[in-house]
């Protein structure tokens, strides 16, 4: 059976426990980038500290940017592409700065998580490919959505250099204030630097839960193909009478073993709940960052890519859309899928072998579905449910921002 949760999880992860985590690719990514020290290293701490300050110099940089190009729509909304950007990965980076304690114990909760079927899972081939499956579909999405945002490097950095380079422009914010003329290469460089980091931050932070979320919404599935399993065994022990053999005891016998599994059934359920609450917890506040600004980077792109005349930014800008409204799509997609499999749980208990059983199982049934009927919704902030529709509304939003940005520009 599972074993219970520590009270030291929120105790920090070192590399040899990041090792054997199933969270091990997202934890080192994100310990690349600054986010997650596995060690007490004061270089760490430093390195920390420059990935935050880089954050801030690109926030007045932007500003300063802003003031010198307000007019110009084309200029301005591309320079608020990049810091709509470089924003979120920084204030992801704050976030998960301040509640460093609660994501430890995020990752050994997941361990928890994992050991509460595992048993039923060694016996089940079946129930072993569901969370096999789970793992190799996290590791893939995680690895192509690293790679993905990496393939939008070779658009973005160099293309200044090759379409306009006797303009010396940088690749993301220029310098209105002098030109570009001073520390030109030193800009150019940090721009770069920054932009890598920000992205793979955010895009790492987003992965963690949804990695998370894909494996919870196999342990759903894998309980609910516990609870069909369930049925009684009085008719086949039933048949085989002997001359010393009680029948009315073997059936007693089987009903409190159909008894015994469906009490595991639940309390494996009530885990997996307990554990989606305390993700939600975690996830929350940098849930909602994520849409509020995905939507206004989904605007602005849309926009660039539409009424820009620089070809070359009409270029970025449609090879970086998908990145955003990726973004939201994965929290809703894969908490929908959390959501989904919850609601399952009560058609698998009416599915299950429920009216050939005792009394109490029936009742114990019962109690269960009950509580199965309530949604189990993931939400970002306590206020916004994440669903396939949220999804399409904040897309909707996006777009109606957009519109907007059009008449203006058209005036």
């Amino acid at each position: 059976m599972a074993r219970e949760v520590p009270e030291e999880t929120e105790m920090p992860l070192s590399w040899a426990d990041s090792g054997q985590s199933i969270l091990k690719l997202n934890i080192r990514h994100l310990w690349l980038f600054g986010a997650w020290p596995l060690s007490g290293s004061w270089f760490y701490d430093v390195y920390n500290a420059f990935c935050l300050a880089m954050g801030v110099w690109n926030a007045i940089e932007s500003s300063l940017s802003l003031y010198y190009s307000w007019g110009d729509m084309d200029e301005t909304t591309l320079v608020f592409i990049s810091a709509f950007t470089n924003a979120c990965g920084t204030a992801k980076m704050a976030l998960f700065m301040r509640s460093r304690r609660q994501y430890n114990a995020l990752a050994r909760r997941v361990e928890v998580l994992m050991s509460v079927q595992s048993e039923f899972c060694s016996a089940d081939p079946a129930l072993a490919d569901i969370r096999r499956g789970s793992q190799r579909r996290a590791s893939r999405l995680t690895i192509g959505l690293l790679f993905l945002m990496f393939s939008q490097y070779p658009v973005w950095f160099p293309m200044p250099i090759i379409t306009q380079p006797e303009q010396r422009r940088l690749p993301l914010v220029q310098h209105g204030w002098d030109n570009n003329t001073n520390y030109y290469e030193l800009s150019y460089a940090l721009q770069c630097m920054l932009a890598t980091w920000a992205t793979q931050l955010s895009n790492s932070v987003d992965l963690l839960f949804v990695t998370v979320m894909i494996l919870t919404a196999a342990e759903m599935r894998i309980l609910t193909l516990r609870i069909v399993s369930l049925k009684s065994e009085n008719n086949e022990v039933g048949l085989v009478k002997r001359d010393n053999v009680v029948i009315g005891q073997t059936e007693n016998t089987c009903d409190d073993e159909m008894y015994e599994k469906l009490c595991q059934c639940i309390e494996s359920h009530q885990k997996v709940i307990r554990f989606v609450k305390q993700l939600e917890n975690s996830m929350s506040s940098i849930v909602m960052l994520q849409f509020y600004f995905s939507v206004l980077i989904i605007c602005v792109t849309l926009f660039q890519a539409t009424y820009s005349t620089d070809y070359s930014s009409v270029l970025k800008s449609v090879s970086y859309l998908p990145v955003p409204a990726g973004q939201i799509y994965l929290y809703c997609w894969a908490a929908h899928n959390v959501t989904e499999q919850a609601e399952a749980v009560t058609l698998a208990a009416y599915g299950c072998s429920w009216l050939e059983a005792s009394p109490r199982f029936k009742r114990a049934l019962r109690i269960l579905m009950c509580r199965a009927q309530k949604s189990l919704v993931i939400t970002a902030a306590h206020l916004y449910p994440m669903s396939k529709d949220t999804f399409v509304s904040l897309v909707n939003a996006s777009y109606s921002f957009y519109a907007l940005l059009g008449q203006m520009n058209r005036r």
